[in-house]
């Protein structure tokens, strides 16, 4: 009978050492698990954040790059001693227009996936290119003594949404990197009549 109660006693030691080793291993697995979990959200929110910072500044270039084109027609009414009417095609304005909306949608896209820092200094990218735009639809109907500070003034506006796109992007850089966010923004720049401040 010693035999029997040995061995009945060794199986319930074997059962309950199995069990209490299944419940560790168990708990070691969900721990696992959570930080694996974790850091796949970690992954998909810088992935996001990247492709959000990358569309404002992408979105910021071609904006510029498209006023550029619009000057170019604009230059043309003031090239001569006498200012002739040259229009500006259609498909031009549209594409100014879709660009700056670009600008604002990628805007909202960085102030989703934060942080604060950068998302203020998107919304001064936007307001930069906002600005740029209203001074070339004021260079675009001034009249011939004004048309060289009209001139002056979209120039000074695009380098200065330039400016805010390299900001910007050095910013989202450093920030992306885990570095200390080297340059502060101005948030949300909408004072003036025209809805930005001047």
């Amino acid at each position: 009978m010693d035999a029997g109660i040995a061995a009945v006693a060794a199986g319930a030691v074997g059962i309950i050492g199995a069990l209490g080793g299944a419940f560790v291993g168990g708990r070691a697995a969900v721990t696992a698990a959570k930080v694996a979990g974790t850091g796949n959200r970690e992954l998909a929110r810088l992935q996001a954040r990247r492709q959000a910072y990358a569309d404002l500044g992408s979105a910021a270039f071609h904006f510029t790059t498209t006023a550029d084109d619009v000057v170019v027609v604009f230059n043309r009414r003031f090239s001569g001693s006498t200012p002739t009417h040259v229009p500006v095609p259609e498909e031009l304005y549209s594409q100014l227009d879709t660009r700056l909306d670009d600008v604002t949608h990628a805007a909202v896209m960085v102030q989703l996936e934060g942080p604060t820092e950068i998302t203020n200094l998107a919304w001064d990218a936007y307001a930069y290119c906002h600005r740029a735009e209203r001074r070339l639809s004021e260079y675009g109907v001034s009249l011939a003594p004004g048309a060289a500070r009209a001139r002056q003034s979209v120039d000074q506006a695009l380098e200065d949404a330039r400016r805010a796109r390299g900001t910007f992007l050095s910013n989202a850089r450093a920030h992306l990197e885990g570095q200390p966010i080297p340059l502060a923004g101005e948030p949300y720049r909408y004072s003036g009549p025209d809805g930005v401040s001047g």
